[in-house]
């Protein structure tokens, strides 16, 4: 016969108890097998993997080989590429990113950005910050030529921007960081 000392723990005993009970039935996964109100349901089949996009104006193998010759030959140590594509573009963006490694490969530092809140025109860009750009910008023009891309070359835009925006605060254009000689803006093809 069980004393009175055992009989006032058994309340306590059997909450411990449910409570054991409930906190592994909660941690239990519903759908495992023998599982209580378990389904036979399937796993969900894996995502499909997301579409590449390409850009029809990536520069071919030949392009590219000469592209990479004239950015080679730059020596300057401040040679960087700076890039931009406005936002939703995914043909714009894989140009931006297949320019990005063949500067790469050339031994240049890149920095590839989203361009948000406007929309650049068709065709390529290049911005010179200054007036008279450092040489190496001249380079890039080069480059891009021989990659096919025949863009659009522009000097002075720091100036040209900051007078817009004196004019205008609300207007739209592109700001270029202080260590930016230039940026490549690629807008869609045309």
């Amino acid at each position: 016969m069980p004393n009175r000392r055992d009989r006032s723990r058994r309340p306590a005993l059997a909450a411990a108890l449910l409570a054991t009970a409930i906190a592994t039935a909660a941690c239990t996964d519903p759908q495992a097998p023998g599982a209580p109100g378990a389904s036979a349901a399937k796993p969900a089949p894996p995502a499909a993997p997301a579409a590449v996009v390409t850009s029809t104006r990536t520069p071919d193998d030949s392009e590219k080989a000469a592209m990479l010759e004239v950015l080679k030959a730059e020596t300057d140590e401040n040679r960087s590429a700076w890039i931009l594509y406005s936002a939703g573009q995914d043909e714009s963006a894989a140009l931006a990113k297949s320019l990005a490694q063949i500067f790469e490969s050339a031994g240049w530092k890149t920095k590839v950005r989203e361009l948000r809140g406007m929309a650049l025109k068709p065709g390529i860009s290049i911005l010179a910050a200054e007036e008279e750009p450092a040489e190496w910008v001249g380079t890039v023009n080069e480059a891009l030529g021989k990659g096919g891309l025949d863009p659009k070359f522009g000097t002075g835009y720091r100036a040209f921007y900051e007078e817009k925006k004196k004019e205008n605060p609300a207007w739209p254009g592109i700001a270029l960081g202080a260590d930016e000689a230039f940026v490549i803006a690629i807008g869609p093809a045309s």
